[in-house]
Order: C-alpha cells, then sequence, then structure tokens
C-alpha cells in the first residue's frame, strides 16, 4: 500500500509539473522566441511581415512532447518593385518546436507547420522578377565563419486548410489559382531515401496558358505516395492519383532533376472506365445534376511521357483515348445522345514537336436523329498534311431539348459537309484542298427577354478550293436573309482569291439594334436605333491599294435614326439622324447630328480612302468634316480617377488621338467647357492627323478676353504628352488671368493684386503631365506683353520699397502704355528693362522670378534731388539743384512673401548685385527642385489655375504619418474578413 500510495504521489506530482509546466513555459520562452524570429526575419527576408505580438502565443499540451508556437494574423507583403502587395497572408499559423531544444538546445528545431485559411499570391514580372523573391543576399566576398542560425529545419509533416494559391508568371506567360485548398504531407527529409506522402484537395482549380483558360474551376485531386532518393533529385511515383472533377488518373514511373534537364519516364492512365467521368470535364455539364445524369458507355485513356526535357529537347509522348457505346441524357429531358463513339491517337516518338501525328480515326454521335460524324488526321505541325472530314445535319428544335438554354428558342435545320486533303503552309501560302457546303433553313430565334422574334432564317455557304492554290478559293454566302419583327434584311457575298482578295457584296433592308441586342445581349453596354442601307460593292483589294477608285464600284446609302450607345466608362452617345451616300472614293456624309452626354454635335463632310482603311493594314482614313455645337464639355471625354489625397478629388487623364485618320476639322462651337475653364464661340480649323492634333487660328473667348491660338498638342508619348502653341491674347483682365493660370501667379504673383488688363504675342511650350497638367520645370516661352493700364497698391513688395527710400508718394504704382518683354526658360521668367511709376517718381525695373518665387530685380527710380532724404545727401556730390533727377539703384531679392530691397551705393553696387544674384540663382534652383519633387500633380495643376491646394496641409501645423505597419495591418485584416465572408 506504501509503494502503491507512493506511485500515486509521484504520479500526482507529474501531472503538478506538466501541467504548470504549460501554465510557465509560454511565459517563460515567449519572449526569447518571439525574439528570435524577429532577428531572424530582419537578417533574413527584405520584406515586410505584419503580426501583433499579443497575437504570438505558445501551446504546451497541443503537441506534445513538441510545443507549437501559434501566429494569428500573419502577413507577409512586398516591398519595391511589388509594394504593398500581398505576397501571404494567413488567419492562422502554427510551428511545432522541439521542446527538448527550447529546454535545453542553443537553436529551434522546426518539426511541423499548420496554415490555417492562408492566401498565397505569388507574381513574376515579364523580366523574371519574383515577389517570393523575398530573401537578403549574402554580401560576403571572403570566406568567414558564419554565425549559426537560429532555426533548424527538421519538418516531417505540414498541412494547409481551407486555403487559396494565384501563381501568375507572366514571363512564361502562365496562370493557375487554387480556392477551397486543403493539403497535408509528410515525410522525414533527415533521411536520404524516404516515402513522401501527400494529399490535396481543391474546390476550383484553374490553369491559363497565354491568355486562355485551358481548365477552368474545375475540383482537383491529388493523392501521392513517391519515392525520394539520390539526393532529393529522383522521384519515383508509388500508389497515386490526380483527379479533375470525377475524372482521375493514375502514374507509373519516376522523374529525375539532373542540373540542366529533367529526365523521366511516365506512363498514365484512367482510375476508372466509365465514359461518365470523361463528361465531368466539359464545360457547363459539372453541376449540382451531375449525380443524376444519365450516362454509360467504355472509356480506355492512357499515354506516356519518356524521354529528356531540356532548353533544347522534348521527350516522347503519346496519347490514346477510345470511347465506346456512349450515351448520356440530361434529367427529366427525353431526349439523349446516343451511339458515341471515338478513336483518338496523338504520337510522338522523338519529341520533336512538328513530328507529331494527331490521328482521330473515328467519332460519330448521334443528337436524337440529327448524326455526326468526323475524321482527322495530321501528320505533322510544320506543313499540317491533313486529310480530315465533318458531316452533320441538325434539328435546331430537337438539339435545344438536349441542351437546353434557358429562355431561349430555337428552329431550324442546319446542315454540314465539310473535307479538307492536302497539306497548310502559310509560309509557301498553300492551303489543303478543301470543299464545304452549310446552310440554314426556316430558321428560328427567339429570346425570353424579348418577345419578338428572328424568323425565316436563311442561309447558304460554300467553300471550294480544288488546287491548294489560296488564288483559286471562292467563298460563297448567298440567300441570306432574316425578318424581325415583320422588316426585312438580305445580303449576299461571294470573296475569291485569297491572296488578291476578290468581293462583290449586297446589302439590303433594315435592322432595329435594340431589338437585336435583346436577342443577343452584351454585358455592360446598350444599343439602339435602326439602320437602314442598300448598298453593293464590288472590286480587287489591289486596286484598293493602287487608289484605283474607278475600278471599284460602289454606290448605295445608308440611314441611321435614333441611335443610342451607353457603357459605364463612357458618356452616353445619340446619334438623332445619319445619311451617308457611298461611292468608291468617298462617303459622302450629308448629315449627322446627336449629342455626347452633355455636349451636342452636328456634322456633314466627306470621308476618303474608306476601302483602304477598313480593308488594308496601316491605311489610313482621312476626311474634311464641318463641326458644330452649341456646347461641348470636354471634360466627358477625360477618365476621371480618385486621386490619392485626404480629400475626395479627380485628375484627368491624357486625351488620345488616333494614328491612323487624317482629318481636318472645321469647327464652330459656341460653348466649350474644359477643366475649370469656360470657352465661347470657339472657331478654327483642328487637323488631327499621325495622333497629332495642329490648331490653326483657333478663335476664342474666355476670362473676359480674346483668344487665338496656333500650335500643336502632341500625345503620341503617352507619359510625356507635349504642347506648343502660339498664343495671341486681347484685352484679358490681370487679376482673371493672375487667378486661372499657374504659370502667372507662380512667375508674377503681383499681378493678383493688379487691376487692368493686358494684351500679349507669346510663344509656349513645354510637356503635360499624364494627368492632363503642365509640368511646370519644362515651360519655355517668349514674347511680349501690352499693359494699357494698370495699378499696384497694398503690396508688401511696394511697401518695403518704400520703408527703404523714406519717399512720400511711393504706395501705389502705376503701368501706362507698357510694352514688356519677357521670356521663360530654366523654370525663371526674365523681364527686359520697362518703365513703371512709383507714385510720380519713374523707376525702370528688369530682372527675373524664379519658379519657387525668388526674387532678382533691379529698380532704377529717378528722384528729383530735393526730395532725397538726408541718408542721401551723399549721393548729391557737389549737385546742389533741387530740381535734378538722381537715379537710385534699388535691388530687389527675398521672395514675393518675404522681399528684401537693399540700397545698391556706388563703392558697393558691384559686389552686393554678386552677392544677391548668387542667393538668388542658388535659391532659385532650390526651390524648383523642391516644388518639382514636393509636388504632386494636382498641386502644379491647382498652381497653374492659380488655385489653394485643399488636399496640401498647412506647413505650420503638426502632421502626422499613419506608419507603414499599421496601413499593412489593415489591409491584411480586410483581406482576412474577406476569406471569412
Amino acid at each position: 500500500m506504501k509503494a502503491l500510495k507512493k506511485i500515486f504521489i509521484g504520479l500526482g506530482i507529474l501531472v503538478v509539473l506538466i501541467v504548470a509546466a504549460g501554465i510557465i513555459l509560454p511565459v517563460v520562452f515567449k519572449d526569447d522566441i518571439k525574439k528570435a524570429i524577429d532577428a531572424e526575419i530582419a537578417k533574413s527576408v527584405n520584406a515586410d511581415v505584419v503580426f501583433d505580438a499579443d497575437n504570438f502565443s505558445l501551446l504546451v499540451f497541443s503537441n506534445f512532447p513538441n510545443i507549437t508556437a501559434q501566429i494569428n494574423e500573419l502577413g507577409v507583403f512586398n516591398r519595391a518593385p511589388f509594394e504593398g502587395i500581398p505576397l501571404f497572408v494567413v488567419n492562422q499559423l502554427n510551428i511545432e518546436i522541439n521542446l527538448k531544444d527550447v529546454l535545453f538546445g542553443d537553436q529551434l528545431r522546426l518539426k511541423g507547420i499548420t496554415l490555417i485559411n492562408p492566401q498565397i499570391n505569388i507574381q513574376v514580372m515579364k523580366d523574371g522578377t519574383a515577389n517570393y523573391d523575398i530573401a537578403i543576399p549574402s554580401t560576403d566576398t571572403v570566406t568567414t565563419t558564419e554565425e549559426p542560425s537560429s532555426f533548424s529545419f527538421g519538418i516531417d509533416h505540414w498541412e494547409i486548410v481551407d486555403g487559396e494559391l494565384v501563381y501568375d508568371d507572366k514571363s512564361i506567360p502562365f496562370f493557375t489559382s487554387l480556392k477551397g485548398l486543403n493539403h497535408s504531407g509528410s515525410g522525414d527529409f533527415n533521411e536520404k531515401q524516404f516515402d513522401l506522402k501527400t494529399l490535396t484537395k481543391a474546390d476550383s482549380l484553374t490553369v491559363g496558358y497565354d491568355g486562355t483558360d485551358y481548365i477552368t474551376d474545375k475540383k482537383a485531386l491529388v493523392n501521392m505516395v513517391i519515392s525520394i532518393s539520390e539526393d532529393y533529385s529522383k522521384f519515383t511515383f508509388r500508389e497515386n492519383t490526380v483527379g479533375l472533377n470525377d475524372f482521375a488518373l493514375g502514374f507509373d514511373g519516376w522523374f529525375k532533376m539532373n542540373e540542366a534537364s529533367y529526365d523521366m519516364d511516365i506512363a498514365y492512365k484512367t482510375k476508372e472506365s466509365s465514359f461518365k467521368t470523361l463528361l465531368s470535364l466539359v464545360p457547363g455539364m459539372y453541376t449540382q445534376s451531375f449525380s443524376g445524369l444519365k450516362a454509360s458507355g467504355d472509356l480506355q485513356f492512357s499515354g506516356l511521357v519518356k524521354g529528356t526535357y531540356s532548353d533544347t529537347q522534348m521527350p516522347a509522348f503519346n496519347l490514346a483515348a477510345l470511347v465506346k457505346d456512349g450515351m448520356f441524357q440530361y434529367p427529366d429531358l427525353p431526349t439523349a445522345v446516343n451511339n458515341i463513339n471515338m478513336d483518338l491517337f496523338v504520337d510522338n516518338k522523338d519529341g520533336v514537336i512538328e513530328n507529331t501525328l494527331v490521328d482521330l480515326k473515328k467519332l460519330h454521335l448521334d443528337f436524337g436523329s440529327n448524326p455526326v460524324d468526323a475524321k482527322a488526321r495530321i501528320e505533322n505541325l510544320k506543313d499540317y498534311r491533313m486529310a480530315a472530314s465533318l458531316a452533320a445535319k441538325l434539328n435546331l428544335a430537337e438539339l435545344t431539348k438536349m441542351f437546353p438554354m434557358e429562355g431561349l428558342e430555337m428552329k431550324g435545320t442546319f446542315t454540314v459537309n465539310a473535307s479538307a486533303n492536302g497539306v497548310y503552309d502559310s509560309i509557301k501560302h498553300i492551303i489543303p484542298a478543301v470543299d464545304v457546303a452549310m446552310g440554314l433553313t426556316d430558321g428560328f430565334v427567339k429570346s425570353s427577354e424579348f418577345p419578338i422574334p428572328l424568323e425565316t432564317l436563311n442561309m447558304a455557304s460554300t467553300v471550294k478550293n480544288t488546287s491548294g492554290k489560296m488564288a483559286e478559293t471562292v467563298i460563297n454566302v448567298s440567300n441570306f436573309s432574316m425578318m424581325m419583327d415583320g422588316e426585312r434584311f438580305d445580303a449576299s457575298a461571294l470573296l475569291q482569291n485569297l491572296d488578291d482578295y476578290t468581293w462583290d457584296i449586297k446589302a439590303k433592308g433594315g435592322v432595329d439594334i435594340e431589338k437585336m441586342m435583346k436577342i443577343f445581349p452584351v454585358e455592360g453596354m446598350t444599343l439602339a436605333g435602326k439602320v437602314k442601307a442598300d448598298l453593293q460593292t464590288k472590286g480587287k483589294y489591289s486596286d484598293v491599294t493602287a487608289s484605283r477608285y474607278d475600278r471599284l464600284p460602289t454606290s448605295g446609302s445608308a440611314s441611321l435614326k435614333d441611335f443610342k450607345y451607353s457603357t459605364a466608362d463612357l458618356p452616353p452617345v445619340i446619334i438623332s439622324t445619319a445619311e451617308m451616300n457611298f461611292d468608291p472614293k468617298k462617303i459622302e456624309l450629308k448629315t449627322l447630328q446627336g449629342t455626347i452626354g452633355k455636349s451636342d454635335f452636328k456634322t456633314d463632310g466627306l470621308v476618303t480612302n474608306y476601302m483602304g482603311f477598313v480593308m488594308g493594314e496601316n491605311e489610313t482614313l482621312k476626311g474634311t468634316v464641318n463641326f458644330s455645337s452649341n456646347l461641348m464639355d470636354l471634360n466627358e471625354f477625360m477618365t476621371e480617377t480618385e486621386a490619392t489625397t485626404t480629400t475626395d478629388s479627380a485628375t484627368y487623364s491624357v486625351i488620345q488621338l488616333p494614328k491612323n485618320v487624317d482629318f481636318l476639322l472645321k469647327s464652330n462651337l459656341k460653348t466649350v467647357k474644359m477643366m475649370d475653364y469656360t470657352l465661347t464661340d470657339a472657331i478654327g480649323d483642328i487637323t488631327v492627323k499621325d495622333g497629332i492634333a495642329n490648331l490653326s487660328n483657333v478663335k476664342f473667348n474666355m476670362l473676359g478676353g480674346g483668344f487665338v491660338i496656333n500650335g500643336t498638342y502632341n500625345p503620341v508619348d503617352i507619359q510625356h504628352p507635349k504642347y506648343d502653341f502660339g498664343l495671341k491674347i486681347d484685352n484679358l483682365s490681370i487679376q482673371e488671368a493672375a487667378h486661372s493660370f499657374s504659370i502667372i501667379k507662380q512667375y508674377a504673383p503681383i499681378a493678383g493684386m493688379t487691376t487692368g488688363s493686358f494684351s500679349s504675342d507669346f510663344k509656349i511650350n513645354g510637356e503635360l503631365t499624364p494627368e492632363m497638367m503642365p509640368n511646370m520645370a519644362t515651360v519655355n516661352g517668349s514674347g511680349i506683353l501690352k499693359i494699357a493700364e494698370a495699378a499696384v497698391a497694398q503690396s508688401k513688395l511696394i511697401s518695403g520699397i518704400t520703408s527703404l527710400t523714406k519717399l512720400d508718394n511711393t504706395d501705389n504704382v502705376t503701368l501706362k502704355d507698357v510694352l514688356m518683354s519677357a521670356s521663360i526658360k530654366d523654370g525663371k521668367l526674365s523681364v527686359k528693362p520697362f518703365d513703371v511709376k512709383f507714385g510720380s517718381y519713374k523707376t525702370t525695373v528688369s530682372g527675373s522670378t524664379g519658379l519657387g518665387g525668388a526674387l532678382d530685380y533691379a529698380l532704377k527710380m529717378n528722384v528729383p534731388a530735393g526730395k532725397l532724404g538726408t541718408q542721401f545727401q551723399s549721393l548729391l556730390g557737389g549737385n546742389k539743384d533741387p530740381n535734378s533727377e538722381i537715379p537710385l539703384n534699388i535691388g530687389l531679392g527675398g521672395t514675393f512673401l518675404n522681399p528684401k530691397p537693399q540700397l545698391l551705393l556706388a563703392d558697393q553696387k558691384e559686389q552686393v548685385k554678386e552677392v544677391l544674384t548668387n542667393t538668388a540663382q542658388e535659391k532659385g534652383k532650390e526651390l524648383v527642385t523642391e516644388a518639382v519633387k514636393g509636388t504632386d500633380a494636382k498641386t502644379l495643376v491647382n498652381n497653374l489655375l492659380g488655385k489653394k491646394d485643399s488636399t496640401k496641409t498647412d506647413s505650420t501645423k503638426t502632421t502626422t504619418t499613419q506608419p507603414i505597419q499599421d496601413v499593412l495591418k489593415n489591409k491584411m485584416q480586410n483581406l482576412l474578413k474577406k476569406k471569412k465572408n
């Protein structure tokens, strides 16, 4: 009893110790482990790793005798060039660590990893730059003794629970997406040879290559036992199953990774012989009702891949698919697809892709009472030696019973008989001999969304070539006709000679576009209107390219009424009426009028080379069009995007012009709105050619003044659009100009305090930003400013000069009949000497203003000797005539907000001038750099327009920047919430 009692006491003590350890160990070792993780991340990872210390914990009993480090809400976010893009976000990460190492060792050995709700986003750019390449490379160039890492990896099991994986590699280009991913694996990587066991399931698998999806939203299963040997380079398949939906394959053989190639000998075949499993891969068939689908028949699917894969070599491969006596029928539908038989063999014996044989020996199926037969043999993939045939007769009404499309009713008989024999070689312009006949009789299409059907659809077409020469091909579409809501449309087309296209096309009738869109809707687009046409055209393409229009008999007319076009991205287009006549040389646009959003328009004119534009390559559409409008709101044509600021605002994108048009627009526009400006009575010629707009004598009124513009707008380089204009301005308010144009506000801020008006003849050029705003650092210009009469008062600049000179009556500055020569270059506005009056004192002004507001001016003020105070008596010398004028030289530096006038005495004039000039130049450079570097596009635009930037924080106020970790943490939590939802 005493011994038993001691045993119970010992067990009790052991239990207490274990419980105590479970409570104490997480507290004692938590900070050490967290510190070790942070240090290892900082040392080895070039990314932002986001997790909260409060979400870090240690669990002793969940995987005892290992200890589990648990991290909730962990995210890894990339840095340049993938700034802020999540690479890895997980709701919970569990890492099993050897407890013995925690207690007694100096390293933490990882034993297992579990990811719960991970989101993995792998991206590779075209140049091969990958967002998963976040390891910090070693900078050591000499052999050193490295300090051992705090971690070692002895992982023998891992698990992913309900994850998402996206792999987007634009360098291949390859794309795959896995949703609802559950994966587990185990294997002892410490052994030289071991079995790797993995089980992977995914609710949705999508695989694409070069923009085309080859597997879309399929369920996936991979269950494998792979023997790994030869230093982890050889993989031998033992027990395995790979499945998509209900279709599953098994693998036998091996795969070996070499230094510059891969060797393999793998055979595969279906796990089941049921034809229904193959149907599960057909798009649209694997739905919730698939389990109730009636199906029978046998399937054999097998193949192999054997040989070497490298940059210069492919392995041999083959594939065989055989279907016998297949049948399927949708639940609750009376008609089945019967007698499905297929024999397909694809073979490549040497790994040279061009030597691949594709042999569809037989394909037969009966759609109810409608048989389809096909076969095809292509002996290589270089010159495509082929022999193929297809024959089918389909009752469309019966077909819709087998493949029901909700809300769509079809009738009619469609037939096709086609054969092709010979060689296809695009380089030698050789095609197989072909004989194709297709026809539709008594066709009928009706949609539940629109009750008016397309009726009496009839069409007969043939394609024939008996020699294999492209010049002897004849394509004939005859007797196409249809009726919709009592309106008939007929057309026919004969196309011959694919080396020199020869055509004969006729079309006559009317079409209601809105009704057609109801029958065949296009997502995101609305179209309406009635088209009537009576057209006939004949000709050869060689005559088009040689401009032999007299050999191209084309005639007819077309009209469009009540046309409407709208999408989510553009303002709605409405054409109330359009009429045009055709001949081989031109389209006469008799009238075209309508609206685009708020804008109205009316046009007429001629369009030439339309046949070359439609049928040729790199042909230019030419024309002369009269364009008039009562209101043209150009802001609707600029894409508005949310600006990245602290307040809601928008920027505009560059207006691109088509490069393959050569149009002269003779414009007469009553009102034009562009950004914050309103133009009235705009007339002039605008030529659009090669993607550039040339403005010729374009006149308009704006801000109370008259403008004439000649020059170019060039957006060919969309990132650096350019302008080069000659501006003539008549009688424009100086204050209006200062408030509206940032060039004036930047270089001549005193204009905002100046009354009066001015005229100008000025040339100006530079770049626009991608937001369609002037790039101030690139502005260059020169010209003459004419000021009839103007006045300035209550200026800090004027009061400073008054304070310096101690002269009376200098608080008001007046300008009369001034001709000012000015130029802008390298961020500086320079003016040649011009005369103003400070009160009654004539003063000559010259100098410059920098982009940042730096002043560098010289003022020569003629002051009667009697007006000078005692501080200037030394300037008089022996001259005691009180009426003689003494030139008073004043240097003006500083900035407009903080002007610094100084008197330039004779004995220090050159020295002071040099110091002021150097200071102004350095300050100007500094401010230019600061203005360009530190100002976003929106601020520069507001400066140009003379507006205060509401998004810019007052520099006198304290600002706080949200730490990057907080921004990324919010982004991570939003991703996790979306995943849970």
